[in-house]
């Protein structure tokens, strides 16, 4: 039996970027109960780092929402945006998630139609170049992202806090997944 199973460049990257932004708010929590939890000072975690060349947990979160803006910006084809600062404090952080998730949710399939078949050209620091649509969405954008998102994962997890699988994979429906034990 043979499937013909097509998603859109919207598909693979608006909604897999929401659901990502939720675990990250996940994660800003698991950071709080974990200071609490621990009596550690309050806003400490969002200072720590796996490694000193590395950024630390809450920078993982500005970062984030940053490239969320700029790859988004590149598939539009709009300018990309000047990366906006965060405080380093919890309210701020959660606040950028959201206003990153609002911007995601209100970008319609049509802004981003066919820009699989463009040619980005992309800057220092990771790379340099000129990449083809469908390289650029899988071999870099999504990447990217995931990277942060495991990153603050595995910072929260060498501090201690009793996160998983389940965590990093998020709030799994049937909409987005289904049900798995």
């Amino acid at each position: 039996m043979e499937f013909d199973v097509s998603f859109s460049v919207y598909d693979i990257t608006v909604p897999v970027m929401v659901h990502g932004l939720n675990v990250m708010d996940d994660y800003l929590d698991h950071a709080q109960a974990l200071e609490r939890i621990r009596g550690i000072e309050p806003g400490r975690i969002l200072g720590e780092r796996l490694a000193t060349d590395m950024l630390t947990f809450g920078e993982q979160f500005s970062v984030s929402c940053n490239k969320v803006y700029a790859h988004m910006a590149k598939l539009m084809q709009r300018d990309v945006p000047a990366p906006h600062n965060v405080a380093m404090m919890y309210p701020a952080l959660k606040a950028r998630l959201l206003d990153t998730r609002d911007f995601l949710q209100n970008v319609r399939p049509d802004e981003i139609v066919r820009a699989q078949s463009r040619t980005y050209e992309l800057t220092p620091p990771i790379v340099r170049g000129w990449f083809g649509g469908d390289d650029y969405i899988r071999h870099l954008l999504l990447p990217d992202f995931f990277f942060h998102i495991s990153i603050a994962h595995a910072i929260l997890r060498h501090l201690g806090a009793k996160i998983g699988k389940r965590d990093y994979l998020g709030n799994l429906s049937q909409q987005s997944g289904g049900d798995y034990s």
